[in-house]
């Protein structure tokens, strides 16, 4: 005979075959106390009491119980009343709410959106740095290299070391004023975006290091924004971990549109973009395998594996031998 267990806010409850209420344990009517019977293992002597039963899951039995909860609740003296029952559902779902939201704000989550920013900021940084040099070379074209550091250090053309002439335009006071204003909106940019790549390394060390060992810090980031969490990568095969990035690619391929990509952000490891390209892919293979072991290394269990990196060494040096 088989008996298929529910859980439930209430307590859990066993269903025959025939949809019969075999067996049941009701828990504690406190919300703080029934959250944490609810989120726990199955106790022994409950199992133990159904011995002659072979234990199951079944969508039918969590039927029957929301069918029958509240009478359930009423009869087995879970409550006295509905008003009771309500105001339990009540406190009870709005703690399993919070405590679902605060396990879903995890460190992790952090090095997220500081990814994000980090990507937002460098484009910021790109269209300010492209925009400046394109203003502040019609005062002064023949400078090769033009820094915001050095515009807010030196101003007009005249003051920068070695001028001597040149056919720029010339700038009025008006005009210098508000040119040194974006050099310095310019390089404000600049230092937060190597206040953010700090930040990121360092996290992405503490958060996931053997991950971080393997590839560089930032591009360990990257992998973790697009997985969403360290809990998602972690559970990610070594093939979807070599491809993560390349999702558009994938698709064009499956529609027969497109060749089959081989990796996606994977390729900006200097060891696969700097390789020839008949040992892209074997060196892709190695790394991203040994991506999903740090990755459930780091969400399970937390501890470090310099092996991991010695082994990834090794079986890149022996890919390169092979080729000669």
């Amino acid at each position: 005979m088989k008996a298929f267990v529910v859980k439930s806010p209430i307590g859990v409850f066993a269903f025959s075959e025939s949809g019969e209420l075999v067996y049941y344990r009701v828990f504690s009517s406190d919300p703080p106390k029934a959250l944490q019977e609810f989120e726990s293992v199955i106790d022994k002597d409950f199992i133990d009491d159904l011995k002659d039963y072979e234990l199951a899951e079944d969508k039918g039995a969590q039927m029957i119980l929301r069918k029958h909860f509240r009478e359930y609740a009423l009869s087995l003296g879970f409550a006295k009343s509905s008003e009771e029952l309500n105001k339990f559902l009540s406190s009870f779902a709005a703690l399993l709410s919070r405590k679902r939201m605060k396990q879903q704000m995890s460190r992790d989550r952090l090095i997220i959106q500081a990814s994000n920013a980090l990507e937002d900021i460098k484009k910021t940084e790109n269209l300010l740095s492209e925009r400046f040099r394109e203003w502040y070379t019609l005062h002064y074209p023949e400078l090769k290299s033009v820094k915001a550091e050095d515009v807010i250090k030196y101003g007009p053309r005249e003051a920068f070391p070695d001028f001597r002439e040149s056919v720029g335009v010339d700038l009025a006071e008006n005009d210098l004023e508000i040119i040194l204003e974006q050099a310095k909106t310019l390089k404000s940019v600049q230092e937060h975006r190597k206040s953010l790549e700090r930040y990121i390394r360092n996290a992405a060390r503490e958060v996931m290091p053997n991950f971080s060992s393997l590839i560089e810090p930032f591009l360990a980031a990257r992998f973790l924004s697009l997985a969403g969490s360290l809990e998602k990568l972690a559970k990610m095969p070594a093939s979807t971990l070599q491809l993560l990035g390349a999702e558009k690619a994938l698709f064009r391929h499956l529609r027969e549109k497109g060749k089959s990509p081989k990796y996606g952000i994977l390729f900006l490891d200097t060891r696969i973009h700097t390789a020839p390209d008949e040992q892209r892919g074997k060196i892709a293979r190695a790394i991203s395998s040994k991506l999903m072991q740090a990755a459930r290394i780091d969400f399970y269990s937390g501890r470090e594996e310099p092996r991991l990196k010695a082994e990834l060494g090794q079986e890149i040096k022996k890919i390169n031998e092979e080729r000669k």
